[in-house]
């Protein structure tokens, strides 16, 4: 039986997602979110605390079958993205031992992926114990390398001596956009058309509004207005169309290959009231 109490939002704190839940809370009420990195936002919605989030797209692909998306809004990007980076203290044939993010799910087995069919290496990998900040130092961690997403990437984009942007990389190998996030509905939970819409709305109304959001958060950036801008309107892409869904599947089946899911894992599919919002999102792309 569906569910018919107020949703309750999982919402990773990025910059990247504020496109994506603009005017959100005039449809789902603000003090329904919870707030927490992509891997924290995993157990939540497992454990049913939220019913709709902007999942990592790995958790979803792990769970195939269960989890659904919801069409017309993702983090993605079609080349460079930017906020998800390798940094190397050396260069990429000589990294013995690399530390991953453990906030991120998508972006650490990505990282598994670009190492075996990229850079065709195969290092140890070491999880932090904590969420990588602008401060890492690899060194710290005997590391040779990190992989980190999000803010911290952004903002120390051009400060090590090697550095790898996974959205150029997944590109060059693939041809196909990668999506990082989406927003993943939990099974049971009651997703109306009309909600369905107000996700798509919101993605139109973040879009259309990239350089007010970045000037209000340049403050927390040492870049500036001007370049946030650019990163949210040239290296990410909000929409979830047909492309994005062939990355996704792409994905999926690359990861079988390297045994990092069980190969039993499903194509995603889209939640039955989104289909009208993949409609709009293939028309307006």
């Amino acid at each position: 039986m569906m569910e018919t109490r107020p949703l309750r939002l999982g919402i990773v704190p990025y910059l990247n997602v504020l496109p994506l839940i603009e005017g959100l809370e005039q449809r789902f009420p603000a003090d329904n979110w919870v707030r927490a990195t992509p891997r924290e936002l995993a157990g939540l919605l497992a454990n049913g605390e939220v019913d709709v989030a902007t999942l990592p797209v790995f958790e979803a692909l792990r769970n195939g079958g269960g989890p659904m998306l919801l069409s017309g809004a993702a983090i993605a990007c079609d080349g460079p993205v930017r906020s998800v980076r390798l940094f190397s203290r050396v260069p990429f044939q000589d990294i013995r031992r690399l530390l991953l993010d453990r906030s991120s799910l998508t972006s650490v087995h990505l990282a598994r992926l670009l190492c075996a069919q990229h850079l065709r290496i195969a290092p140890e990998y070491i999880t932090s114990e904590t969420p990588l900040g602008r401060d890492f130092d690899p060194a710290e961690a005997g590391c040779d390398a990190a992989v980190v997403i999000g803010d911290a990437a952004l903002d120390r984009e051009g400060t090590m001596p090697y550095e790898l942007d996974f959205g150029a990389a997944w590109k060059e190998l693939t041809g196909l956009p990668f999506v990082f996030a989406a927003w993943i509905v939990r099974p049971g939970a009651a997703i109306t058309p009309d909600d369905a819409q107000a996700f798509a709305a919101a993605r139109e109304r973040g879009e259309a509004s990239a350089s007010e959001i970045a000037a209000r958060e340049a403050h927390l950036h040492p870049r500036g207005a001007a370049d946030l801008t650019r990163y949210l309107t040239e290296a990410i892409r909000f929409r979830l169309g047909e492309r994005e869904l062939e990355g996704i599947e792409r994905f999926r089946r690359e990861l079988i290959s390297q045994g990092l899911i069980p190969s039993n894992s499903q194509p995603l599919s889209l939640h039955p009231s989104a289909a009208a919002a993949l409609r709009a999102a293939i028309q307006t792309s």
